[in-house]
């Protein structure tokens, strides 16, 4: 009702409740952006499901996430909107590649259900020439080339309907494929984003604290922080950005402060707020 009020024209309804429902108008669609949205939101939700399979918190940013797709459009979608993708999975950098082997190895396993019906008794004559596939067998046919085997004198042609893909994930790289769309996240943490994640996590904590104590958005504030040794040299690296997020005209690292504390992974800060 809020939103209708602040919206309507004179000649619409007096309230949401008294107007008619909206008729459909297919000319109102933007296919094409309809199109980029869901593209961008299935890159988005792919990699926020590997961050939750392998326990990557989102406030701990990441180096790269890799992604590959066969349809080139999704590819000029995904292109464009870079920045977007970057910030809502936390990583400093979106790398594009060409093919999927290049973050994944593939093998292969006969699918015995599809297979079954076509071969009958040689069913395991192609199961044993499956498991020979290279991995660039297997990558030319996901690419569209055509792949044939040979059975007991008969071609088969093989596809993603009568193989089961496999796919082993290169050295500290979490990948999974929707469609035409592989996703993979570089979850090598190194010492600086390790500590870039502890200072998130002091910044989401000043934040909390700023709100709890009942101050503007644009209020500024001398802050003070303490907690974990292990904690300080992270306070010293990300100090500006700290200051930067939390309107801080002054901060200082207090040895020993018995302040409001704030979880990060196994340590915690200590954290004093006085407006400035």
């Amino acid at each position: 009702e809020s939103i209708w009020q602040n919206l309507r024209l004179e000649k619409d309804a007096l309230s949401v409740h008294l107007a008619d429902y909206p008729v459909y108008n297919e000319s109102m669609r933007d296919k094409a952006l309809e199109f980029k949205m869901d593209t961008v939101q299935k890159a988005v939700s792919m990699g926020r499901s590997l961050r939750n399979t392998f326990n990557l918190k989102n406030r701990q940013p990441l180096a790269s996430v890799a992604l590959v797709t066969r349809n080139a459009e999704e590819k000029k979608v995904l292109d464009s909107m870079r920045d977007t993708i970057a910030e809502e999975l936390n990583v400093k950098e979106v790398i594009f590649h060409e093919k999927e082997d290049e973050l994944v190895e593939y093998s292969a396993k006969a699918n015995f259900r599809v297979l079954g019906k076509l071969l009958g008794g040689n069913m395991k004559l192609a199961a044993a020439e499956i498991t020979k596939l290279t991995g660039d067998q297997i990558a030319a046919m996901l690419n569209g080339s055509k792949l044939v085997i040979n059975v007991a004198g008969t071609d088969v042609e093989l596809n993603e309907e009568n193989l089961m893909i496999e796919r082993k994930e290169k050295e500290d790289l979490k990948v999974i494929n929707e469609g035409t769309l592989t996703v993979g996240l570089d979850t090598k943490i190194t010492d600086e984003l390790k500590k870039e994640g502890y200072a998130r996590d002091l910044v989401r904590g000043i934040q909390n604290l700023r709100k709890e104590s009942g101050f503007e958005v644009t209020d500024r504030i001398n802050l003070s922080v303490g907690g974990d040794p292990a904690l300080k040299a992270a306070f010293e690296m990300f100090r500006d950005f700290i200051t930067g997020e939390t309107l801080s005209a002054s901060s200082q690292w207090v040895d020993g402060l018995e302040g409001t504390l704030v979880d990060c992974e196994d340590a915690k800060w200590s954290i004093k707020v006085v407006k400035a």
